[in-house]
């Protein structure tokens, strides 16, 4: 049974594709990196920009989510900003006058304490004079602190102001690349929700076509090396080169290797294919040939 199990996984590797002169025809199909856009905005869908099949550029808007409340949220922010503007601008304007009552007070304490050595004012005039710049030092501190707590409510503004404007441009989803709309999971008047996909979008201009090569050939492939692509309706072949080539094996017994089993081992081999005319498609089966 052993025999007999390993002669036919070996016949569906090696031989379903037959041999010629260039050695093996190993037996593959196209794939090209699949990108899923997502929404990163909570909302109901507005607009959607894009249909399957449609070639788009990179930016280019795909969908539209509702932000009527994030477009209110930041009018509130932002006139709460500007609240905060006006009630600095009142702070400074009494700070100044506080200033102005501060440098007066201290002339005529100075001119106090003169009057008082020569004897012509009392020391009650003097600590009246004290008294009156100590209020207005104390007051003067209590309001640098307050412009300062107003200070960082502006900055706190600001950052949520911030945040919100990044919110109403994650409602607009655009593509991260140029390629081409391969599916739509979102309708218009349905529900987006952050991390949900919205569309898969591939770049189509560049494929890769993965095969898989038996242990004794494994060592006849090299990184960079070309190979040669036959493609079913095509009578053309592709040229292509390897890009990659798996360290590790698949289908690998999970008990100790026999001679017999040693044969069932084969390693994914990944070679890229321009396709600048876009005439490969995803999941076409190939025929490759070193």
């Amino acid at each position: 049974m052993k025999i007999l199990l390993s002669f036919i996984i070996g016949l569906f590797l090696f031989s379903c594709s037959g041999e010629d002169s260039s050695g093996h025809i190993y037996n593959g199909r196209l794939e090209s990196d699949i990108i899923r856009i997502s929404a990163q905005a909570a909302g109901i869908v507005d607009s959607l920009a894009v249909e399957e099949g449609q070639v788009v550029q990179k930016g280019q808007l795909l969908a539209v989510i509702n932000s009527d409340k994030i477009r209110l949220r930041l009018r509130q922010q932002r006139l709460q900003l500007q609240e905060a503007d006006l009630n600095m601008q009142s702070l400074r304007a009494r700070l100044k006058e506080l200033n102005a009552q501060l440098e007066l007070t201290q002339k005529t304490l100075a001119k106090t304490n003169k009057m008082v050595a020569a004897g012509a004012a009392t020391d009650q005039k003097k600590d009246e004079i004290e008294t009156q710049s100590a209020v207005l030092s104390a007051k003067k501190e209590a309001l640098t602190a307050q412009m300062k707590v107003l200070n960082n409510k502006k900055e706190q503004l600001s950052a949520a102001i911030g945040m919100t404007q990044l919110s109403l441009k994650d409602t607009r989803i655009l593509s991260p690349q140029e390629g081409r709309v391969l599916n739509q999971f979102i309708y218009r008047g349905e529900l987006a929700v952050p991390g949900k996909p919205v569309f898969e979008i591939a770049d189509l201009s560049g494929m890769e076509a993965e095969i898989y090569l038996p242990l004794e050939e494994l060592g006849n492939v090299k990184l960079g090396q070309e190979a040669k692509i036959s493609v079913d309706g095509q009578e053309n072949s592709f040229k292509g080169t390897v890009k990659w080539i798996s360290s590790t094996s698949e289908f690998t017994p999970k008990t100790i290797l026999t001679k017999e089993t040693r044969t069932t081992l084969v390693y994914q081999v990944k070679i890229d294919l321009p396709n600048p005319d876009g005439i490969l498609k995803i999941g076409m089966p190939v025929d490759v040939r070193f």
